[in-house]
């Protein structure tokens, strides 16, 4: 029974990051200064990147066949991202418009690294493929996992470490401005 469990939690999470959506609900939020919007973004993911810092912004709605309460899918990204190696902190965030989540802080020593050990989170393995060759350092990153109205949500922030503090500052106002519908 707790492998079930386990596997069906395994499962929704994977798709929160990495499924394409199909609902109506939506995401608002007040885009990042001087940063570049992906040519792909909709009303349900959304994202930017800042070639200067090679910095990269994100927020991604899960699909409307997810259900999982947050209370559930929380622990199990921290497990998961444990096991990665790659979980520095976890903690309780509130943030923006009445929102809040579990906001996990990740150590990662390199883009390429990367891309392997997070495999089981295509969706952040994705962001990750803007980066330019040849700049292969040490990155830092913020996941917040939230959930509004029913519908599961993933912000992602990725940065070379030199940059991570400064950038999260900057992209603060963004971060508040986040409104789910």
């Amino acid at each position: 029974m707790n492998k079930l469990l386990v596997l069906m939690i395994l499962v929704a999470v994977v798709s929160l990051v990495s499924c394409p959506t199909l609902a109506n609900a939506e995401i608002k939020v007040t885009p990042p200064l001087n940063w570049q919007p992906s040519p792909n973004n909709n009303s349900t993911t959304m994202i930017w990147y800042q070639n200067s810092t090679k910095s990269i912004f994100g927020i991604n709605k899960a699909p409307d066949i997810l259900s999982f309460p947050l209370f559930l899918a929380g622990p199990f990204v921290a497990q998961f991202l444990t096991d990665k190696g790659v979980l520095e902190s976890t903690d309780q965030i509130s943030f923006g418009h009445s929102n809040y989540g579990y906001r996990y802080i990740l150590n990662l020593s390199s883009p390429s690294k990367l891309l392997n050990s997070l495999s089981g989170l295509p969706q952040i393995g994705s962001f990750l493929t803007t980066i330019p060759q040849g700049y292969d350092v040490p990155y830092k990153g913020m996941l917040i996992l939230t959930q509004k109205q029913g519908n599961l949500y993933a912000i992602i922030f990725l940065s070379p470490i030199e940059n991570f503090d400064s950038i999260l500052k900057d992209i603060k106002p963004s971060v508040d401005s986040i409104q789910f519908n």
